[in-house]
């Protein structure tokens, strides 16, 4: 299965320049500049960690607050994470809810929030005028530092809540995910990816959140990430500012490393005209480490893009699916590295076989010379593009120190990537993904009797 000329004319491909175009003649597509992007980082005295690019493009400016308050942290009462946060925007000691949302409104500024399993996050986008973004951060510390959690705001949000997860896990692309993440982090904080249960929700009052505020939302718990149109000491004042008016002296503690992983295979009956279809291995592989680099690399060849090897089997060759794709989501604690698609609920099991066939392949093999130089063209191509506009590069600066990457990651991160050759992606996917020992497969979807693929020629 391993097609070295499907490779290179992918490259080829890439590589080719409209012949009007006698401007770019000879460029070399994969000859990237350095960025040099000049990234501060400081720490408050309160000892929230902060990283500050200066963009003076345009007038804007982004603030994104990250704390270590996901739902993993609330594995007692699964829910008061998800309330605390969602609460925040619903009356504070100075203003109620609606206040709130009328001024961010008549300041043009933009307050954002979410919770995942590791995380809390909120983020402010506001024009950086001292008229505009200086009442617009008075909000947001007001917001994240000072909520009241007012009980009848609460009993509505319960019941918001619960609607949500209950519309999620209808949903088959959630639904296998969730049933992954249960099988594989069996009695890990990772195990429920909802966040919240029913009888966790129904039983948080508001002496809860504030509890869990006063811990969550510390300052030393904190990770702050500042882009836009102000200099250096602006930022730092701005920081200083959140760090002062958040509650003080406590951190999250690490969370414990994940069970070993046993193979599975999950069916879950669902209606519906499609199934939904999940292949995942444990990839014990933190972000920060010298090896992972090589499995998004990988990733990158099997299952990102049209062109990619399972596009073309599935896809291209067989007409089986509209989209398949591979992720790698690395986490503090563990990480999975997964392969999701679509399917007539009668090739489930088929298309499963296919699926491993071609993996266990290229685990085996490793990518092409030519595949690699694609894939490296298409990573590096996606991090000058996230560099290029305030709000993305903001949110890329928050995953990689959330990942704990060195300090001069963007600008040496493209070179990592053109040092690595077939053979050490390859090396690395055998010493990483064990698919034999642990993959899980999960389906979602109606019963159907199973058949074999098509013939090629159908």
């Amino acid at each position: 299965m391993n097609n070295p000329d499907a490779g290179a004319q992918q490259l080829a491909a890439a590589n080719s320049i409209p012949g009007n175009l006698v401007s770019a003649q000879g460029l070399d597509l994969e000859q990237f500049e350095s960025l040099q992007t000049p990234v501060h980082a400081w720490t408050t005295e309160g000892g929230a960690g902060v990283k500050f690019v200066e963009a003076r493009g345009l007038p804007i400016v982004d603030i994104i607050l990250r704390f270590k308050a996901g739902t993993a942290q609330d594995t007692v009462q699964p829910g008061l994470a998800a309330l605390t946060l969602y609460m925040l925007d619903e009356g504070s000691q100075h203003f109620t809810a609606t206040e709130q949302a009328d001024q961010l409104e008549r300041l043009g500024a933009i307050v954002d929030k979410q919770v995942r399993l590791e995380h809390a996050t909120l983020s402010l986008r506001s024009l950086s005028a001292s008229a505009l973004l200086e009442p617009a951060l008075e909000l947001l510390i007001d917001l994240v530092a000072c909520p009241t959690f007012p009980p009848s705001a609460l009993e509505n949000m319960k019941q918001q809540l619960i609607l949500n997860n209950a519309t999620r896990e209808r949903q088959p692309s959630f639904r296998m995910i969730s049933e992954a993440y249960r099988h594989l982090f069996h009695s890990h904080p990772y195990g429920n990816p909802l966040g919240s249960t029913r009888e966790g929700i129904e039983g948080i009052a508001p002496a809860d959140l504030k509890r869990f505020h006063q811990r969550g939302y510390c300052a030393s718990n904190l990770e702050m990430v500042v882009v836009g149109d102000l200099s250096l000491a602006h930022a730092q004042a701005i920081s200083q500012r959140i760090s002062q008016a958040l509650p003080q002296g406590w951190s999250a503690t690490e969370l414990p490393i994940v069970p070993p992983a046993t193979r599975a295979t999950i069916n879950v009956e669902q209606s519906g005209t499609s199934s939904a279809v999940l292949l995942a291995l444990p990839m014990n592989v933190p972000a920060n480490d010298p090896e992972y680099p090589a499995l998004v690399l990988a990733s990158e060849v099997l299952g990102a893009g049209i062109e990619s090897r399972l596009m073309r089997e599935l896809r291209q060759r067989r007409g089986l699916t509209y989209g398949i794709a591979t992720d790698v989501k690395p986490m503090s604690a563990g990480g999975l590295f997964t392969i999701t698609w679509e399917i007539a609920p009668m090739y489930v099991e088929s298309s499963a076989r296919l699926v491993e066939a071609v993996l266990s392949d290229f685990i085996e093999q490793g990518p092409t010379q030519a595949e690699l130089q694609l894939a490296r063209i298409k990573l590096a191509g996606q991090l000058l593009r996230a560099v290029a506009q305030n709000e993305s590069m903001a949110a890329l600066l928050t995953v990689i120190t959330d990942q704990r990457q060195p300090a001069d990651h963007l600008d040496t991160y493209v070179e990592r990537l053109r040092a690595l050759t077939p053979a050490d992606v390859c090396a690395v996917m055998r010493r990483r993904l064990h698919l034999a020992e642990e993959k899980v497969l999960v389906s979602v979807g109606p019963s159907a009797d199973q058949q074999p693929l098509p013939d090629l020629d159908q």
